[in-house]
């Protein structure tokens, strides 16, 4: 198994070095094109929803990221102090099938989040949100 833990500040600048971080260790781990798109998605989308909305914009506060690569999965764990917020509560959008003009505002990115991964999971523990991203590396 392998580690790597870094910490960005809640701020634009900090998912660049996020995505900067993930393109290093799907070179290192040699992790497929399919799932290192996929959980770049997920990862960015959950990433930006804490900054945007669990900080409203704040740009000083802590979020700690954490990749995994165990046997069969890379699995990443996001931490952030922000105000509680389970994305499983959201319910995907019912205007999928609309055309994108017709489609209601809001949801899509968690709906892609759960259809990108294999396994996304929330807790929260000592005032923290812990979304738990697992993508099969098969």
């Amino acid at each position: 198994m392998k580690n790597k833990i870094i910490n960005i500040k809640s701020r634009t600048s900090g998912l660049e070095i996020m995505n900067q971080q993930l393109a290093r260790i799907v070179e290192e781990w040699n992790i497929s094109k399919d799932v290192a798109f996929a959980m770049n998605l997920a990862l960015e989308e959950i990433t930006t929803n804490i900054i945007n909305y669990g900080y409203k914009g704040l740009e000083d506060y802590d979020i700690t990221i954490r990749f995994t690569l165990e046997r069969h999965n890379l699995r990443i764990q996001i931490k952030d102090g922000a105000k509680e917020f389970n994305p499983l509560d959201i319910e995907d959008p019912d205007s999928l099938d609309k055309p994108l003009e017709e489609r209601d505002i809001g949801g899509l990115g968690i709906h892609l989040v759960k259809k990108f991964t294999d396994n996304f999971s929330y807790r929260r523990t000592n005032n923290k949100n812990i979304v738990t991203l697992t993508k099969s590396l098969e």
